[in-house]
């Protein structure tokens, strides 16, 4: 099929040619049959031998489809063995030749092997692209995941930014931002035993005109106004005085 699953587990090498033709009667025994003709007319005898000596375990990693197809090779030579029987036990019947009783039971096991190792590697092909669809289901949980993730951390950054700005531009906000901040640091603060009384320090500046974390350095406009005037004295720059000339 589309996938290199084995569709007919009693003719798995057989080709259109093969399944159209008959087996026909009073062949001469020194006459190659249609099985073995394929051996010559294709190359998957070629392509067996070559990976067998190469050693089917020792392969670089393939995909899906190479290694379902891989499982047809590695068993080509059982496969053509069972072709060949078949072939045999269809001449017996077209010639009218009854096997003995032993003969019988050692073709019905035959066909049974056949019919067996077909199963075996039709199941073991079903169940390599079984593990495929898995790791494909799986790499794409892992990438809506991914997805959903990216998509909170969006939002989070989103809603960061939005509060921000809420506290920049709307004073109430910046009031309930600044309640809150100080019910945290009251109830992160401990009272261990023998420290009742002793002076605990705001965590507010009275006198904060920002809302954001400022920096070492802050450049504040000079102007005449008496509201932009500071509260408290700025002193003069020190320098120190000169030595006396001569000392």
């Amino acid at each position: 099929d589309g996938n290199n699953i084995m569709l007919d587990t009693t003719t798995p090498l057989q080709g259109i040619e093969q399944q159209l033709s008959e087996v026909s009667a009073h062949a001469l025994s020194s006459t190659p049959t249609l099985a073995i003709l394929d051996v010559a007319d294709n190359m998957r005898a070629k392509i067996y031998a070559m990976l067998y000596r190469i050693g089917f375990d020792n392969l670089p990693p393939i995909s899906t489809k190479d290694q379902i197809t891989l499982t047809l090779i590695e068993n080509y030579l059982d496969f053509k063995v069972g072709e060949v029987w078949e072939e045999i036990i269809a001449e017996l019947m077209v010639d009218n030749v009854t096997p003995i009783k032993s003969d019988r039971e050692a073709l019905k096991n035959v066909k049974t092997i056949i019919a067996a190792k077909s199963e075996a590697v039709k199941r073991h092909q079903l169940e390599i692209l079984e593990r495929e669809s898995e790791v494909e289901l799986e790499d794409e949980r892992a990438c809506y995941e991914q997805i959903k993730f990216n998509f909170k951390q969006w939002e989070q950054q989103n809603a960061s930014r939005i509060n921000f700005i809420n506290k920049t531009s709307d004073y109430e906000t910046l009031q309930i931002s600044k309640q809150r901040q100080s019910a945290m640091a009251e109830k992160s603060r401990q009272d261990p035993p023998g420290t009742t009384g002793t002076v605990e320090h705001n965590t507010l500046l009275k006198m904060l005109t920002t809302t954001v974390h400022s920096g070492r350095h802050i450049n504040v406009p000079l102007s005449d106004s008496p509201s932009l005037t500071s509260p408290h004295k700025v002193l003069p720059p020190y320098h120190p005085p000169a030595a006396p000339r001569g000392a």
